[in-house]
């Protein structure tokens, strides 16, 4: 069976992307989840609310904080940091 998107993969597979962003929404979504157990480093633009599961992350070991105030800045540093420290980001 052909899926109906020929790149789309279930959202718990692994990444061909090394980073992935997560941003929240106007309602709960699911996807942090999703993209906390792919192979990608997770960044969070820091988040307005916490659910069950969130609250027992923990900053750059879990993922990587991004400032909302300074989206692109802080996304770039976070992106150039982790390539410049593949070790200790991919353990």
């Amino acid at each position: 069976m052909q899926p109906s998107f020929p790149f789309s993969s279930p959202p718990y597979m692994p990444s061909s992307y090394r980073y992935k962003i997560y941003a929240e929404g106007y309602a709960w979504s699911v996807s942090l989840k999703y993209i906390l157990s792919c192979d990608s480093v997770a960044l969070l633009i820091a988040p307005q609310y916490e659910d069950f599961f969130s609250r027992g992350l923990i900053p750059e070991q879990n993922y990587w904080l991004v400032d909302p105030l300074k989206l692109c800045p802080s996304i770039k540093y976070a992106v150039e940091w982790g390539n410049q420290h593949l070790e200790e980001v991919f353990i």
